[in-house]
């Protein structure tokens, strides 16, 4: 899939008003970045560097669809993104793509997203990533294709709890109700046993998007 391709399946969706996103490729200049953004990948693989470039590009033009200047978005020790205040968001890379889907916080609690191919996960890892229930949830799809779909949906569902949170688990803390929209928390751990993590998942061009959408709490006086 070209970054073409994708910007215009990402246009096609009926994503949430007052989200911005950004589609980019890999950019091999980190003159690009800002100072504190090079900091981060001054002593990774040309490859890597090149990825984070373009997922600070999609930020930036992200950020920008929301009217906001153009700010840096740090790596913190954790090496996830360092948001600016007032602003939530999530980049993924998956083979020579990078998107970035931002939102301001006074709307959003948490933003989490993730891009992988829509194919089969080897057999030998499938275990690790869903439960028997997980994957007959989603028949007739094939154990690999469905491991593949539940993978993309708790890696997006975690980057979304993991700012409010700061917690590290593994894939058996989350069950995936996919045919339903949903991620739950099934360990005391995280956002708390049984908390709900809204999931969508869409099928574009070959990929599979996974998106959890934390809108926050309406505030009623």
């Amino acid at each position: 899939m070209t970054v073409a391709a994708l910007h215009r399946a990402l246009a096609a969706l009926d994503l949430p008003t007052g989200l911005g996103w950004a589609v980019s490729g890999p950019v091999d200049d980190l003159g690009a970045l800002f100072p504190e953004e090079r900091a981060a990948v001054a002593r990774a693989i040309p490859s890597r560097q090149a990825e984070f470039a373009g997922g600070r590009l999609a930020a930036r033009r992200a950020m920008a669809a929301l009217g906001l200047p153009p700010c840096a978005v740090p790596a913190g020790p954790d090496r996830a993104p360092r948001w600016p205040e007032g602003v939530v968001g999530s980049i993924t890379h998956d083979g020579g793509l990078c998107l970035a889907i931002v939102g301001r916080s006074e709307a959003w609690q948490a933003i989490g997203i993730d891009l992988e191919r829509d194919a089969d996960l080897p057999p030998e890892i499938t275990a690790e990533i869903a439960t028997e229930a997980e994957l007959s949830a989603l028949a007739p799809l094939s154990r690999g294709r469905a491991a593949a779909r539940v993978f993309s949906a708790k890696e997006a569902a975690y980057k979304a709890q993991y700012p409010l949170t700061r917690c590290l688990f593994g894939f058996d803390a989350m069950t995936a109700h996919l045919p339903d929209g949903g991620m739950r928390m099934c360990a005391d751990t995280g956002l708390g046993r049984g908390a709900a993590l809204p999931m969508q998942q869409h099928l574009v061009a070959g990929r599979v998007l996974s998106l959890c959408l934390m809108p926050r709490p309406a505030v009623h006086g």
